[in-house]
């Protein structure tokens, strides 16, 4: 172009978003004309007045860091990209009729952050800084409400604690979102997490869709998917319809009568299973391509404002994109809720995990096994299996006592070969006795026979012949001399003196 002289190029390097830039600088004293200087994030445009000495309008787009055109500006953190998840989900087919439709509930894979088919990382930013201390303040005049946030896979990893300490009183969580360009359901990569977390630390729970349907038919799988994937979590805060693609990715020949039905078809399914149904939509959608009128449901207004100026109701108000809370790195959506709940909600579903998933891990008598077992609803866990018991056999001796050493006994678990020994006691060391003796016993002693025998009498005095004179044959004892000591009758005294004298 005339009259445009290129002074310098200076090479920048982005620390954060790694791409160089080139300033240019363009002297002219003629004409003014403006350039729209395109920034780092998309769908934001800053206006910058150039003058030129050419008299034709430039048109060009200098595309530049953002962190140039503004670099007293802070730079928002993105969580680090996670891997996506290796297996789909393996819930086995779900079938569901509803009204004039049936569908199969779709399978979903769990999404990586920042994943390419995620179309609400390109939503547009705005509204005034508010931290969470603030919010009761802004409020004040606010009769029945409650103050929330709303989260999802791009505020990555959530202190729940913190978040709760702050003064949150509930949490729209994101459950997943339909692929911009293909049209394959995703998990969002912190659902379970989240979901989890805030019930965990008090927090009410609601649940939004990031839906791209181009039909009916695909807004009623969504909402099947959906209820599938909450079933099993206290879902207080209603369930919620998030369309804002028109006319872009996939959804290029969606327009607001298209949108209004898909809406529906998800909205009244979600009623029909017992939650309750809330659209979302910003203020530019829900007054120029749908109608407030068309929704009986409540209705989730999206305007980064100080004061809103929609015209119609709303029960949930998004008020700004850059709220800040403990516990959250970043910036996160801030809300005000019209409403609250006294109760938190009953889950829909108990999980009644009968499949066996993959293979199982057996026990053995050394190792714990595992297994994984799923739900009817998808949900899977896994269960340890506890070691099994030993089988040993019998003992046996591997080596013999003596007494001089001990011996061992060993046995063997028949499963897992395992082996277990114990000490067999060293043999005492007794005396050895010839066959001709008996031993004594040694606890008592053996009395001897003059122990034993009863006293023997004195003995008598015996007389020999010469002393005594026998008597004659016919001599008669006195009577007094009867009756004593064991005496001999004169007739035996007789015949023995009758033979000693033959």
């Amino acid at each position: 172009m005339k009259n445009i002289i290129t002074a310098f190029l200076k090479t920048y390097t982005a620390t954060k978003i790694g791409i160089i830039a080139s300033s240019v600088v363009f002297i002219g004293v003629a004409t003014m004309s403006t350039i729209y200087v395109m920034g780092a994030e998309k769908d934001t445009r800053q206006e910058t007045v150039i003058t030129s000495s050419n008299a034709e309008e430039i048109e060009e787009i200098i595309e530049v860091p953002q962190e140039i055109l503004n670099p007293e500006t802070e730079q928002e953190e993105t969580p680090e990209p996670e891997e996506e998840a290796e297996e789909e989900d393996e819930t086995p087919p779900k079938v569901v009729k509803y009204q004039d439709k049936t569908v199969t509930v779709p399978k979903s894979t769990v999404a990586k952050v920042n994943s390419t088919e995620d179309a609400e990382k390109d939503k547009k930013k705005g509204g005034e800084e508010v931290k969470q201390e603030q919010v009761e303040e802004m409020f004040e005049n606010v009769g029945k409400k409650s103050m929330g946030i709303d989260v999802s896979a791009h505020q990555g990893k959530i202190n729940w604690s913190q978040v709760k300490q702050s003064g949150v009183e509930f949490a729209m969580i994101r459950v997943g979102f339909r692929g911009q360009t293909e049209g394959k359901i995703y998990e969002d990569t912190y659902f379970k997490a989240n979901v989890s977390g805030a019930i965990a630390n008090g927090i009410k729970v609601g649940i939004y869709f990031y839906s791209t349907a181009i039909n009916d038919t695909e807004a009623l799988e969504e909402a099947a998917w959906v209820v599938n994937k909450i079933a099993p979590y206290s879902i207080t805060y209603p369930v919620v319809y998030d369309f804002e693609d028109f006319g872009r990715y996939r959804c290029t020949g969606v327009d607001g009568n298209v949108a209004t039905k898909n809406a529906l078809t998800f909205l009244n399914y979600v009623k029909s299973q017992g939650y309750e149904p809330m659209m979302y939509a910003n203020k530019n959608d829900i007054t120029r391509k749908m109608s407030r009128s068309s929704f009986s449901c409540k209705f989730w207004l999206a305007h980064y404002t100080e004061e809103t100026d929609y015209k119609g109701s709303f029960n949930m108000w998004q008020y700004t994109s850059k709220g800040s809370v403990p516990g959250i790195s970043g910036r996160v959506d801030m809300n005000i809720a019209y409403f609250t709940y006294g109760t938190v909600a009953d889950a829909k579903h108990t999980h009644n995990y009968t499949s066996v998933v993959g293979k199982v891990k057996e026990a053995t008598c050394t190792e714990e096994g595992s297994k994984t077992l799923r739900c009817s609803c998808g949900e899977t866990k896994t269960e340890t299996i506890k070691k099994l018991d030993h089988k040993f056999g019998e003992w046996q001796v591997e080596t013999a006592a003596t007494t001089e050493s001990a011996g061992v006994e060993k046995r063997v678990c028949d499963t897992c070969k395992k082996e277990e020994t114990k000490i067999i006691p060293k043999l005492e060391n007794k005396p050895v006795t010839t066959p001709s003796e008996t031993p004594k016993p040694s606890a008592s002693p053996v009395p001897t026979p003059e122990e034993t025998d009863p006293p023997a009498e004195s003995p008598k005095p015996t007389t020999t012949p010469t002393e005594t004179p026998a008597p004659s044959p016919k001599e008669t004892l006195e009577p007094s001399q009867t009756g004593t000591e064991n005496k001999k009758t004169p007739l035996a005294e007789t015949s023995e003196t009758e033979e000693i004298s033959e």
